[in-house]
């Protein structure tokens, strides 16, 4: 069973811009070949592997009944460019973790309120984690051009990397969004909090003091599903949930 964390949830704000207002799921690439996977196959793939799991709710993700498709109308699971992203969410449930601690064999899972389809919570993705960063400064320094302009939020309403401005910031300055690109319309910089794009850069967690860790998945260990396929069997818990091992999280499907 997982163990059920307390955290603060932070709404996602929505802008009177309409450009960009949903990510598009990948149709070519390293993300297309592990979509949409059944239970079964997923159950395969993931036999005898190890690693503990977190997982949560991913409010921003909508259903459309005609199409029979997701909708992530918000930035974060952010899956453009090749590779999936979680830097603008989650901040509390992303800070309980150092850098080093998120890259010791973690997963990451998030499924949709159970309010919008069936009373379920459905699987949108699920990844391991392949690198975590303490800053957006790094996390920017390290990504490849295309997944920089597919994902940078000076570029995209739903964007979810920030670009520092040069030089480079070090020490400190590195979490001053002062020293990034103020995004002129974005989904964190809309009414009524147009300051929440600065959180995402800025956070620390009020009790630890520690940092954010922006976390980037594997592309080859990234399952993302565009549809209804696979479900939770429980209920899950308000905020994040800790399973002690991914097998644990995978026995809860249905």
């Amino acid at each position: 069973m997982p163990r059920c964390e307390t955290t603060k949830q932070s709404s996602v704000c929505t802008g009177p811009n309409p450009i960009e207002r949903v990510q598009p799921f990948p149709t070519s690439g390293p993300l297309l070949k592990n979509m949409n996977m059944p239970l079964p196959k997923l159950a395969s793939k993931l036999d005898g592997v190890h690693g503990s799991a977190n997982s949560y709710v991913v409010g921003s993700v909508s259903y459309h009944g005609k199409s029979n498709q997701f909708k992530q109308r918000g930035s974060a699971p952010n899956f453009q460019g090749d590779v999936l992203t979680l830097c603008t969410c989650k901040h509390q449930m992303r800070s309980r973790k150092s850098a080093d601690e998120w890259e010791s064999n973690v997963w990451i899972a998030g499924f949709t309120s159970r309010t919008i389809h069936k009373n379920r919570h459905w699987l949108v993705y699920l990844a391991k984690v392949q690198w975590a960063y303490d800053s957006h400064c790094e996390l920017w320094i390290d990504m490849n051009d295309k997944s920089r302009t597919a994902k940078a939020a000076h570029l995209h309403y739903l964007g979810d990397m920030f670009k520092p401005k040069t030089p480079y910031p070090k020490g400190k300055a590195r979490h001053s969004a002062g020293r990034y690109y103020t995004p002129p319309c974005h989904s964190h910089r809309s009414s009524p909090n147009v300051n929440a794009w600065r959180k995402d850069i800025q956070y620390r967690h009020a009790v630890s003091s520690r940092r954010a860790a922006l976390l980037r998945a594997d592309p080859k260990r990234t399952f993302l599903w565009s549809e209804p396929l696979v479900y939770l069997t429980q209920k899950h818990c308000r905020d994040y949930a800790a399973w002690p091992t991914i097998r644990d999280l995978v026995d809860a499907l249905e």
